[in-house]
C-alpha cells in the first residue's frame, strides 16, 4: 500500500503522526475524519491551528497502522468534499426552508 508524503510511520512502536496543513484542511474536516476511525485508533490531535496540526494515530489492538493512516488520508478529501458541497449549496437548503415555512403559514 503506497504511504503518503505527510505521514510519518513509527512501526516499532506501532503509531503514525500525520501533518496537516490547516489552510487546506479546516479542523471541521480534520474532527469529522478522525471520528470515522475512533473505533479503530486512538487519536490525538496537536499543533498550531494557524500553522500545522499533527494527528497521531496509534491502532487499537490487531489493526494495522498503515492503513489507518493511509485512511485518515483518504478520510480527510472525503470531508473535505462534503463540506464544499454543503457551503456551496447552502442557499438553496435556506430558500427551500424559507418556502416550506411561507407555504405552512398561510394555511
Amino acid at each position: 500500500m503506497p504511504g503518503f508524503e505527510n505521514v510519518e510511520l513509527h512501526r516499532k512502536k506501532n503509531f503514525a503522526l500525520v501533518s496537516i496543513n490547516p489552510k487546506i484542511y479546516s479542523l471541521g474536516v480534520i474532527f469529522s475524519a478522525a471520528y470515522v476511525l475512533l473505533e479503530r485508533a486512538f487519536i490525538v490531535i496537536d499543533g498550531n491551528p494557524n500553522d500545522q496540526i499533527i494527528v497521531s494515530l496509534k491502532p487499537k489492538k490487531g489493526k494495522n497502522i498503515e492503513e489507518i493512516a493511509n485512511e485518515f488520508n483518504e478520510q480527510l478529501i472525503n470531508f473535505a468534499v462534503n463540506f464544499e458541497q454543503s457551503e456551496r449549496t447552502q442557499r438553496i437548503r435556506e430558500e427551500f426552508i424559507k418556502q416550506a415555512f411561507l407555504a405552512h403559514s398561510r394555511k
